[in-house]
């Protein structure tokens, strides 16, 4: 019979875990070995059920891990207690290669992979000649167009938010769901729905060969995989702190560049009328890499009508220019019903501004530690 599920505590390492004589058993692991695990199920918000050989392990993590998937672990402490940490998967294991989510899958665009595949193709090609190039690919190279920030059109576009999360495959499968529960059915409407998401445009690809003479399947794959990651990350986060983390493309002509946008929602209490009330505060970080601005890091904060702004230049001249546009933001924020309480313009070096990513924000290195014990 297998030892019933034990409690876990997270990181940091000066929590530490009590364990009374005679409860539990510690996992049989040694330091620094390298094991493996199955992910049985999660168990929201940050718990995952895990199994090590015969043993039942609850961990509580905010690593997002794909359900029925293996995963492996390298042993960081055995005594008072056993740490882990989440290791990359290992090459040629098919069965966790395609589940987990690693961090380091985190710093790079989605996007910027399916470009690779597109831009020789439509580069390639003037005007008229666009007809040469598959229409699979026209179709991908338009959607990703659509769905990308217009540096000269940020004013005009109020909508994008909504429009690039409709067409950027992160909701795909909620779309499919509605659709597939919905009573009016047709293989029209499917292909609209395919048409105007990227996710499933490549499914599609993937599923008929449509763009196979063209481009690998293994590309394509590696797109789909690439933007899973997201997806598993959104979900984790969003159940457990009520956070959502996209890349989202910049188009410069006919270049791109790609931009961090990370909102954490105001987590709802225990108490009901508090928030009906609105008394939380809702905090938006957006970090782009300007073709002319260099790199920009904006953090706001919301708390009713209230708004606090603080941006993040490398230039002095570019702080100038900010602190310039002060007022002409209080203007549009006054007009809007809310109320600017503090902007500020600070200077950070570019080495550190460039290098600089979301993710850090969103991951603390320490989450990605898990202790165990059965």
């Amino acid at each position: 019979m297998l030892n019933e599920p034990g409690h876990v505590l997270l990181p940091p390492s000066r929590l530490i875990l009590h364990v009374k004589s005679g409860q539990g058993k510690i996992l049989p692991f040694t330091k620094d070995e390298v094991v493996r695990g199955r992910v049985i199920r999660r168990i929201p918000p940050n718990h995952a059920l895990l199994l090590f050989g015969e043993e039942h392990v609850t961990a509580r993590t905010s690593v997002p891990l794909r359900e029925r998937r293996i995963a492996f672990f390298k042993v960081e402490q055995v005594s008072p207690q056993c740490v882990l940490k989440l290791v990359e998967p290992r090459i040629g294991d098919l069965d966790g290669g395609n589940g987990l989510l690693t961090r380091n899958a985190l710093y790079e665009s989605p996007y910027k992979s399916l470009i690779k595949i597109l831009a020789p193709f439509m580069r390639s090609v003037k005007g008229s000649a666009v007809s040469k190039v598959p229409d699979m690919l026209v179709r991908w190279w338009g959607l990703l167009s659509r769905i990308s920030f217009p540096s000269e059109q940020v004013v005009h576009h109020r909508q994008f938010l909504k429009s690039f999360i409709d067409g950027s495959g992160m909701i795909w499968e909620h779309k499919l769901r509605t659709f597939l529960l919905s009573e009016f059915q047709s293989a029209n409407k499917l292909d609209a729905l395919i048409e105007h998401d990227l996710k499933g445009l490549a499914l599609k690809s993937l599923a008929d060969g449509a763009a196979n003479k063209f481009v690998s399947a293994e590309a394509i794959g590696r797109f789909v995989h690439s933007l899973e990651q997201f997806q598993l990350l959104n979900v984790s986060r969003l159940e457990g702190q009520g956070q959502l983390f996209f890349t989202i493309p910049l188009q410069f002509q006919d270049q791109f560049g790609f931009g961090e946008l990370l909102i954490d929602l105001p987590q709802k209490g225990e108490d009901e009328e508090a928030d009906r009330e609105g008394d939380k505060v809702l905090r938006v970080s957006l970090l782009l890499q300007m073709s002319r601005l260099g790199p920009v890091r904006a953090d706001v904060s919301v708390f009713q009508k209230a708004i606090r702004v603080g941006f993040w230049v490398c230039e002095e001249e570019i702080q100038s220019l900010f602190n310039n546009y002060g007022s002409l933001l209080k203007h549009q924020l006054e007009r809007h019903g809310f109320h600017l309480k503090e902007v500020t313009c600070r200077l950070r070096e570019a080495n550190v501004l460039t290098q600089t990513s979301l993710v850090e924000d969103l991951l603390d290195s320490e989450e990605h530690q898990i202790n165990l014990i059965v």
